[in-house]
């Protein structure tokens, strides 16, 4: 028997369809999938330059505050979060110790930390260095500054984690963390969007240094 015209019609239609819109590739499935696809893109990372917006929400103040910078990265574990708004602010990791500044709220001190005691602290690692605490799941997919990303939400399975929840974008792309959003037993949510990201740059050695102003009080915690 003869295929009808209509039918003919039809097969041509979906063929021609599948040649204009080509099936892509699905996301994965499985969050540890997602997870260690984060892990592989950290590990052969040397170096990053990326430009991030931050946003914290402060229920109790009733306020909400934007900020914007660069953080720049070096593997294993060096970090600098410099801020060009509020300008002077920065976080740096040389190594040994972490130093917060900033002087747009409390300008008379510095605070140092051991580096190998503040894990969570540098954003662009958060998914890795907090992993063991938190329970993951997937969480749908969203673009993220032009890159698709899967979303991966984690909920505290230990009383003494730092943060109640935390989300995750990782890049279907560059498998780095495109947004990071946290969620602390006080309320204060802060999340990072990474608006650009700039691999394998050369990142000079003053960068991961930082030397309190004169006058300015170090507070160890």
């Amino acid at each position: 028997m003869h295929a009808s015209s209509d039918s003919i019609r039809r097969l041509v239609f979906a063929m021609l369809l599948c040649v204009a819109f080509p099936a892509t590739a699905t996301p994965a499935q499985d969050p540890e999938a997602v997870a260690e696809r984060a892990d592989r893109a950290l590990a052969s990372l040397r170096t990053l330059e990326a430009r991030f917006v931050q946003r914290v929400v402060n229920p109790v103040l009733e306020k909400t505050e934007i900020g914007h910078g660069t953080l720049y990265y070096r593997a294993p574990g060096r970090y600098r979060i410099e801020y060009t708004y509020p300008r002077g602010d920065v976080v740096v990791d040389d190594g040994t110790w972490v130093w917060i500044y900033v002087p747009s709220s409390q300008p008379d001190q510095v605070i140092r930390q051991p580096a190998d005691g503040s894990g969570g602290a540098n954003p662009l690692t958060y998914l890795r260095d907090l992993r063991s605490m938190y329970d993951v799941a997937l969480a749908g997919g969203e673009v993220i500054s032009g890159e698709a990303s899967d979303g991966l939400t984690m909920v505290p399975r230990v009383a003494d984690a730092p943060f109640t929840h935390v989300d995750v974008w990782v890049g279907r792309q560059t498998g780095l963390l495109r947004r990071v959003r946290t969620v602390t037993p006080d309320g204060i949510e802060k999340s990072y969007t990474f608006t650009s990201l700039d691999p394998g740059v050369g990142i000079p050695d003053s960068r991961f240094r930082f030397s309190p102003p004169a006058g300015v009080e170090v507070y160890d915690q």
